[in-house]
C-alpha cells in the first residue's frame, strides 16, 4: 500500500513540475510581447506575438488570430499599466517556482501523513496484496 501512496505521489509531483515549467515558459515567452505594449500600436503587438511550435498542433491558427485580436483590444484600453506589465512580469517567474514549491512541500506532507497514519493503523492493510484493492475498500468502510 505504501507502494501506492508513493506511486501517486510521484505521479502528481510530475504532473506538478510539468504544469508549473509551463506556465513559467509561457511568460518568460508573453514578457516580450508586453514591454512592445507600452511602444508599439496594438497591431504591432499582434505581429509581434506569433504562435510558438509547441503550440500549433493544439490551437487552430483562427482561433489564435482571435486571441490575438482579444490581447489588443484589452491593451489598447488599458494604455495606464502597460508601465507595470516589465514589473509584474519580473517577478511572476521567480512566484510561479515559489508556488511550485509549496505545492510540493505540502503534497510531500501528505505523503509523509498518510504512510504515518498507514503503519500506525491496525487495519491488516500491510498484508493486502496489489490485486485485492476491494479487500482494502472494505477494510477502510469498517
Amino acid at each position: 500500500m505504501t507502494t501506492i501512496i508513493w506511486g501517486v505521489f510521484a505521479v502528481l509531483a510530475l504532473l506538478w513540475t510539468g504544469g508549473a515549467a509551463l506556465l513559467a515558459q509561457f511568460i518568460k515567452w508573453s514578457v516580450p510581447g508586453m514591454a512592445l505594449v507600452g511602444e508599439a500600436s496594438s497591431g504591432a503587438v499582434a505581429a509581434a506575438a506569433t504562435m510558438p511550435a509547441w503550440l500549433s498542433p493544439f490551437i487552430e491558427p483562427a482561433l489564435w488570430t482571435a486571441v490575438q485580436q482579444a490581447v489588443a483590444g484589452i491593451v489598447a484600453s488599458l494604455p495606464a499599466m502597460t508601465p507595470l506589465l516589465g514589473e509584474v512580469a519580473a517577478w511572476l517567474v521567480p512566484a510561479v517556482w515559489v508556488g511550485w514549491g509549496l505545492g510540493l512541500l505540502s503534497l510531500l506532507t501528505l505523503t509523509l501523513a498518510s504512510t504515518w497514519l498507514l503503519r500506525r493503523s491496525k487495519l491488516p492493510i500491510q498484508h493486502v496484496k496489489a490485486g485485492h484493492l476491494m479487500a482494502l475498500w472494505r477494510a477502510f468502510r469498517r
